[in-house]
């Protein structure tokens, strides 16, 4: 058996070989400060440490005050799928959940071989012998499709997806596989959710990535490559205090620029370039030094979608080894640092400080892109599913100015949905409708803001209700629909756009206008009738039910980065 470390440490040396040379000189200090991608601060995790069973309890506080807004984490098919067609997602279920509920981006990393698909058994069972031995056998290749397909489909709500960790450092992939198998992941995850982003991942960099292009023109065709983007660890001088007494790029700028420039080549010019690890080990001060450096640097290169600095807490047993997290492993009172369940971590001052104090507000520099619309009221972006939802079924009058990125919200019965808001709708992706028009739904955001409202006369269930011109009624609800609010019912979407009329009409205080109002409630919507604008299409108009929420949530005006309210184009 070849040992791990030798055979690991050459493999290290012949991809992280490089003349290291300082950052392009004047790159950093010329940007605009004001545009600042508010997810280059991220952290790189692993999903044991973060779960709540385990660590979470100091973790997600630490994620919480230094501001991150992003997470690529690893979703592992060794851990979720145990043994052959048993799947236990509880640990990833109980992450993402904490994640999504903090609005933290998730970037999944889907990776690893579980020992009984793979040749060598015995040697994949080993975790530190796994880039080594494990090689998926033939025999278990639709295991592995039903894999991916399990995942995906659990975790429809996650948009953005890289395929495996630094495949070069695996011996099997060494040949053609990786390709082979990210061209599975691509096909499969786009079947299921075809806006998701998915990223092909590189250790070394833009050679890499040039010949998997190469090779995936060879076989796809031109233009038919199997990703969105590419993700790089562009590690560089791994010794924080060298690189900042030297004077030497602490990252591999010049490889990210060179990756870049072989995307445009390749006809990905718009594709974005994610650095889902990089990171040093020395000194807290030398470490806070050539961060901040780096993220000066990064914030200059609009084509970088995320950064992850790898990773939030140390993680090794030996105090003397090269670990490069903000935050350090407490010795016990024996003076030993161990991992297990009993294990604090304590902030290192200068370095976690120096991630913390990061301005992480700021703009991005918005390009126009394919099926996207950009609203410079708001700053915001509508794109694919949405953006045929806002042009098929209203417009600015009933629909209005999108208010928030999309991001994942929790429903009632604890699974999550891809949304965005607009001033009056909710938009729901359904991926379990996927293809239909009905993939995207207005949230019930009439049910929701009027419950406990029941036993209001205008809300209780008719006795009788006959139909009539000019009046339907609903059994469903009891409820009935007459005159104009019929007629702008039928005229823009009827059901399917506005749900059931779950109130008759009556008179209320609307708060937005300080006026009384006659309103009737439905399932998605209220409308409103404004008699000073009588006789013009504006007459019906609907409430801004989303932007009240939103407002009630406290995310309007918004206050951090995470928020999804948070104006991130300009």
């Amino acid at each position: 058996m070849h040992s791990f470390r030798a055979v690991r440490a050459l493999i290290c040396a012949m991809l992280l070989f490089v003349t290291l040379a300082p950052i392009a000189s004047g790159t950093a200090a010329n940007h605009d400060p004001e545009y600042n991608n508010p997810y280059l601060y991220g952290i790189a995790a692993h999903a044991w440490w973060l779960d709540p069973d385990v660590y979470g309890d100091q973790l997600f506080p630490a994620l919480d005050e230094l501001g991150v807004t992003t997470v690529r984490i690893g979703i592992d098919w060794k851990r979720f799928e145990p043994e052959p067609g048993r799947f236990d997602w509880s640990m990833y279920d109980r992450v993402f959940s904490e994640l999504a509920d903090r609005n933290i981006l998730i970037v999944a990393n889907f990776n690893t071989i579980p020992y009984w698909a793979s040749t060598d058994q015995d040697g994949c069972a080993i975790e530190w012998q796994e880039i080594l031995d494990c090689e998926l056998a033939p025999e278990h290749y639709r295991s592995f499709e039903r894999a991916i397909e399990a995942a995906v489909t659990r975790y429809a709500w996650i948009e953005h997806w890289e395929f495996w960790n630094e495949p070069e450092m695996w011996t099997h992939f060494g040949d053609l596989n990786y390709l082979g198998y990210l061209r599975t992941f691509y096909d499969i995850a786009k079947e299921i959710n075809p806006e998701i982003t998915v990223a092909a991942n590189t250790l070394a960099g833009p050679g890499y990535i040039r010949w998997l292009y190469r090779v995936s023109h060879d076989w796809y065709g031109e233009g038919e490559a199997p990703w969105d983007a590419v993700s790089f660890h562009p590690y560089a001088e791994p010794n924080a205090d060298a690189a900042a007494r030297e004077g030497v790029d602490p990252i591999k700028s010049g490889h990210i620029e060179e990756l870049h420039e072989v995307m445009r080549q390749y006809g990905h010019a718009e594709a974005r370039i994610w650095i889902t690890e990089y990171g040093w080990f020395g000194s807290h001060e030398a470490s806070a030094q050539v961060l901040r450096e780096t993220l000066d640097w990064m914030r200059g290169q609009p084509y970088i979608e995320f950064a992850h600095l790898h990773m939030l807490h140390d993680w090794h047993e030996d105090l003397y080894s090269e670990d490069r997290g903000l935050m350090a492993i407490v010795p016990d009172e024996h003076g030993r640092t161990t991992l297990d369940e009993n294990t604090q971590f304590t902030p290192k001052s200068a370095y976690y400080n120096a991630f913390r104090d990061l301005e992480k507000g700021g703009r991005i520099p918005y390009h126009a892109a394919g099926d996207s619309r950009y609203f410079s009221a708001t700053g915001h972006v509508v794109s694919g599913r949405f953006l045929d939802y806002w042009s098929r079924m209203g417009d600015y009058r009933t629909i209005g100015l999108p208010l928030t990125r999309r991001y994942p919200k929790q429903q009632s019965d604890g699974s999550w949905l891809v949304v965005q808001d607009f001033e009056r709708v909710r938009m729901e992706y359904h991926p379990n409708l996927q293809g239909t028009r009905h993939e995207v739904l207005g949230t019930l955001i009439g049910r929701h803001i009027t419950a406990g409202r029941e036993n209001e006369p205008a809300f209780k269930p008719l006795e009788s209700c006959e139909p009539a011109a000019g009046r339907e009624c609903f059994a469903a609800t009891s409820h009935s629909l007459a005159y104009g609010f019929r007629d702008f019912w039928n005229q823009h979407g009827g059901l399917a756009r506005f749900g059931y009329s779950i109130s008759e009409e009556f008179e209320e205080l609307n708060p937005d206008t300080g006026r009384i109002h006659t309103v009737q409630y439905f399932e998605r919507s209220r409308f409103e009738y404004h008699p000073n604008l009588a006789g013009t299409p504006f007459e019906v108009q609907l409430g801004l039910l989303i932007r009240d929420d939103l407002e009630r949530t406290g995310w309007i005006p918004a206050e951090s980065p995470r928020d999804p309210t948070w104006r991130m184009f300009e």
